[in-house]
């Protein structure tokens, strides 16, 4: 009797102890296994064990994904445009190099997320780590095996001049011509773009499956939505940092590393200018390269495993599943493949909880990707400005939502059908600022295509009667906007005969199509007729659009953190690091890459009505 009694006291005693054992993530009082503990082979030095806790890893996952995010969302969708103008990509091309991303992921997704749900989870990871960071060097090589950038200046001190001289026999047959000869020797600088971005997908793959599972092992169930929004906030923070460092790199020129700047006569204003969009790669490769060591020292389970697992009870779905997973060697033979997929495809829950998550990246993934070209085209936002606009509207944004939807699951303790209610009604906001995205700023008339010459009747097409002596050029695209806010295709097309530099605005002066008469320098006083660029004014509606993306990525990304636990907590334990993949295979191939395709044809739609 008095055993008896001295067990029912310190059973719930030892009960609550474990709870609050989890609650603080400590290390369990008995000695740590030399397998267990921090460091790589023989060297697990004393010193370095107070990395050996899943707060310490989860540090160094939201280092890796601050800089996962911060050159694959933030910095090459920025530099997208740049790539284009100096490699004379077009944007189906530039697609596909946004694309190549998840073609790389998806060719390995599968086989990461079955082989390494029973292996070292952060060996796997460190190698992907590795592999990115040779994936970010492969994207760079265009930069530094290539010549110099040669470019269409007013000035004429590289490639032909886009100022109206009569005597200039240059025909723009001639120009087109010779830019197409020279456009096939940039296949191989794109091939670098599409290996170096395959490499970026397949290295994040572990990242963003073992390394979850790897989390919901080694902390208490109730802070895994915590924890997985503490790692998907740091990566959006990555991307907004991405969009402002990638913007404010395109202000110094491409190559300020082969050329002397001050000999540079475009500025950051001329459509001609390509900016140092190699920087922020080099960047992602050393970080990288340094992230990869922390990693690799973490055991294949951290010391009190086995007493968080009893603390655990099983929500899924299938019942017959749970118990069929529960066999010792399940999942570690690929015999077991067919099995643990079909199990997955039987679970409505887990069906579902797939569809929502491709939902959030339709709402959002192509935006990341096309976000900046989409203000500069709809809203007359020059590329450095829409790279910090979107950069301020993730911080707060996706960053915080994430950090927010991580933390109400926690404290509120939701179990499955509590997070599915909150998710559905997260999106059911999204869905009502869907529409903002309808919006755009009116586009300014084009002389001779959508609007007319000061002294012509009627659209004429880009030559008319005031420049039909200048033999303009039309191989590249070089606008100035005159006082009544008319764009012209280059200063020739506007039969601009001089120019001067003012600060970072090019003024063009003596036009012809402008000022009605073309002279010499000598007989007329100089007077600026147009400046360089197109006429941007933002209207109303682009502070409008701004406030409403903020909203819509708050709450779409307010579902990401808790999205992630409900898959875990919807299918047996065994198959939550195969669950997140065939979760992120449906994503990528429903998700994300029919919304760059989207906002492709979106961005061409827009470039028709304006020119048609």
């Amino acid at each position: 009797m008095a055993d008896y009694a001295e067990s029912s006291i310190l059973q719930p005693l030892q009960g609550r102890m474990a709870h609050e054992m989890a609650d603080r993530c400590e290390l369990p009082t008995k000695a740590v296994r030399i397998e267990d503990q921090y460091g790589c082979w023989t060297c697990r030095p004393r010193v370095l064990q107070v990395f050996n806790s899943i707060r310490w890893h989860v540090f160094w996952q939201c280092v890796f994904n601050f800089f996962e995010g911060f050159v694959v969302n933030g910095v090459i969708n920025v530099i997208i445009p740049s790539l284009e103008k100096r490699y004379e990509m077009s944007s189906s091309r530039s697609s596909i190099i946004a694309s190549a991303n998840d073609f790389g992921a998806l060719v390995v997704l599968i086989f990461i997320s079955y082989y390494g749900g029973q292996r070292n989870k952060p060996r796997i990871m460190a190698a992907g780590v590795f592999l990115m960071s040779i994936g970010s060097l492969i994207f760079s090589l265009p930069q530094f095996l290539g010549d110099e950038y040669q470019y269409t200046v007013s000035g004429g001190t590289n490639g032909t001049q886009n100022l109206c001289m009569p005597e200039n026999g240059n025909t723009s047959s001639d120009a087109c011509g010779n830019e197409s000869s020279n456009n096939s020797g940039y296949n191989s600088y794109y091939a670098c773009f599409l290996v170096g971005q395959a490499f970026l997908g397949i290295g994040a793959v572990p990242m963003f499956t073992v390394a979850l599972t790897y989390i919901d092992d080694n902390c208490k169930p109730k802070l895994t939505s915590f924890f997985i929004g503490c790692t998907f906030s740091s990566a959006a923070v990555g991307v907004a940092v991405g969009y402002i460092v990638g913007g404010q790199t395109l202000s110094y020129f491409v190559d300020a590393d082969k050329v002397d700047i001050s000999s540079i006569p475009l500025t950051p204003a001329d459509p001609q200018w390509v900016g140092a969009w190699w920087i922020g790669i080099l960047v992602s490769f050393l970080s990288f390269l340094l992230i990869g060591f922390p990693l690799l020292g973490y055991p294949k389970e951290l010391p009190g495993q086995e007493q968080l697992q009893k603390l655990r009870r099983s929500e899924a779905h299938n019942v017959n599943a749970n118990e069929m997973t529960t066999r010792p060697n399940f999942g570690k033979s690929w015999k077991d493949f067919p099995k643990s997929v079909y199990l997955l495809v039987r679970n409505p829950a887990f069906l579902f909880t797939c569809l929502s998550a491709t939902a959030e990246a339709l709402i959002i993934g192509g935006l990341a990707t096309f976000g900046a070209k989409l203000l500069q085209e709809f809203y007359h936002v020059d590329l450095t400005k829409a790279g910090l606009i979107m950069g301020l509207i993730t911080i707060p944004g996706s960053g915080g939502g994430m950090l927010l939807g991580g933390y109400l699951v926690k404290k509120f303790d939701w179990k499955f059908p509590g997070i599915i209610r909150y998710c559905a009604i997260c999106m059911f906001v999204c869905m009502l600022i869907a529409p903002s995205f309808l919006a755009s700023c009116p586009s300014q008339p084009l002389a001779g295509i959508t609007g007319t010459y000061k002294y012509e009747s009627s659209h004429t097409g880009l030559s008319a009667n005031c420049n039909q002596d200048c033999h303009c050029a039309t191989s590249g695209y070089e606008p100035v906007c005159d006082g009544n806010h008319t764009v012209y295709f280059t200063p020739c097309h506007a039969g601009c005969t001089g120019f001067s530099i003012n600060g970072d605005v090019k003024e063009y002066f003596n036009c012809s199509c402008i000022s009605g008469e073309m002279s010499t320098l000598s007989s007329v006083e100089v007077h600026t007729d147009a400046v360089g660029g197109s006429c941007a004014d933002q209207c109303i509606w682009f502070y409008v659009f701004c406030i409403l993306l903020f909203f819509n990525m708050l709450f779409t990304f307010m579902t990401m953190p808790a999205s992630t636990t409900a898959t875990f907590r919807c299918v047996p334990p065994k198959q939550r690091s195969l669950a997140i993949g065939v979760e992120l295979l449906v994503v990528r191939l429903l998700g994300n890459l029919s919304n760059d395709r989207i906002m492709y044809r979106m961005y061409v739609v827009q470039r028709l009505v304006l020119f048609c």
